[in-house]
């Protein structure tokens, strides 16, 4: 029999307890121009503490950390099993071993068992049930996973073998475009954010803002819970009218992501970051010290010189013109990402210098203790991550991608 999961019914909120929820989130991350609380970060232990329901984490400074470096073994390789990717949207670990992997580009969904072999290929171009438009975001359930279709403004749910269960839109009202789902948990209420549609820039400032956005269902309007720090930009004008802009060197951005029923989000000013339920709750903090070097003179003529050459040598003299006078910032950002895992597994990609090849990964447990760390390319992007397995994303220099499973310890 099927089940119809996602057609849950709205529960009342009060205002007290979203003006509770409110302070809660800012207390956690940077809300508009506001910035986290700080404290202590000297001690090279790691602290964990509880407090009302809260799990506190402070690692000190992390280069101080003494972790163990822990071991990969690659389970396989999407290019050496032949599979042609088209712009890879997302992926999720499954319950059952097998890797579920959104090829946006393909309007599919690709099924991998636990050993690598592609099990089958779900939905397709189109607006039928299973089928999809733009891919943009899957979320793990008990059951299975969750595709949500940007352009559809749709939530789909399969089993963990493919087989469609239901399908959800948003309301009418709430049907965004760039919409990033963050978490969904049993009962159909849903954490998300904007993505990078959104436009909210006040004029003369150059940080963007994106709202937390909380559905107690999918198909009611939501509440906005906080306005997060997001991408930082700096502008340009274009001959003859108009604006162009870009993210400045070394620049600043929000750190958003989930795991079934649990989001993550922080900012990459600060190495501080909060895991919150699909309510909203704040369940953990993770605070440290990481980054923040000086950028340094070569480093800002390097990262120009990347800028022009991806352009090619036609580059128009508004935009060479654009990119040397561009600003930078004068330090490294804290940390790079972070990806949230089953039980409040958190991994956090370290800051890089340009010219290092490979970034650090620290692994933190559900008990809050660094289970270790692993060095990965610097330019590959981990999609997702379980206790004993994690998903890379690669792309050369013809952008032709390669997704890897691996298994750690």
């Amino acid at each position: 029999m099927i089940v119809c999961r996602l057609s849950y019914a709205r529960r009342a909120r009060s205002s007290s307890s979203r003006s509770v929820l409110f302070v809660a989130l800012c207390s956690a991350v940077a809300c508009g121009d506001g910035r986290p609380e700080t404290e202590d970060t000297s001690r090279s232990t790691v602290q964990v503490s509880d407090s009302a329901g809260v799990t506190n984490i402070a690692l000190g400074r992390v280069e101080d950390l003494s972790v163990p470096d822990l071991e990969t073994r690659l389970v396989f390789s999407t290019r050496e099993r032949g599979i042609e990717l088209f712009y890879v949207g997302d992926a999720v670990l499954l319950g059952d071993g097998s890797l579920a992997l959104a090829n946006t580009g393909a309007s599919e969904v690709l099924l991998f068992s636990g050993d690598g072999s592609l099990s089958t290929r779900i939905g397709g171009q189109g607006e039928g049930p299973g089928e999809f438009s733009a891919i943009t975001t899957l979320i793990g359930t008990p059951e299975g996973f969750v595709a949500y279709d940007a352009r559809l403004a749709r939530l789909t749910e399969f089993s963990a073998s493919g087989e469609f269960l239901d399908s959800r839109p948003l309301s009418a009202q709430s049907a965004i475009v760039d919409l990033r789902p963050l978490a969904i948990a049993a009962d159909g209420s849903m954490l998300a954010i904007l993505g990078e549609q959104r436009f909210f820039m006040p004029e003369g400032t150059k940080r963007d803002t994106t709202p937390l956005l909380a559905f107690a269902d999918p198909g009611t309007e939501p509440d906005t819970l906080a306005m997060l720090p997001a991408t930082e930009w700096s502008y340009g004008e274009i001959p003859g009218g108009g604006v162009t802009r870009r993210e400045p060197g070394f620049g600043r951005d929000i750190v958003a992501g989930g795991f079934r029923d649990r989001a993550i989000l922080g900012d990459t000013e600060l190495l501080v970051l909060s895991v919150h339920d699909a309510e909203g709750r704040l369940t953990r903090r993770i605070r440290g010290s990481a980054g923040g070097w000086p950028v340094t003179a070569d480093e800002i003529e390097t990262s120009r010189a990347a800028r022009l050459a991806r352009r090619g040598p036609d580059a128009p003299d508004w935009y060479v013109e654009f990119v040397e006078n561009a600003p930078f910032r004068e330090t490294h950002p804290a940390f790079h990402s972070a990806v949230l895992g089953p039980e409040e597994l958190v991994w956090i990609g370290l800051a890089t210098r340009p010219a290092e090849e490979t970034r650090g990964w620290l692994v933190i447990g559900p008990d809050g203790q660094p289970r270790g760390r692993l060095n990965l390319p610097a330019d590959a992007s981990v999609l997702a991550v379980a206790a004993d397995r994690f998903v890379v994303l690669q792309r050369d220099a013809l952008e032709e991608e390669e997704v890897r499973l691996y298994r750690y310890r």
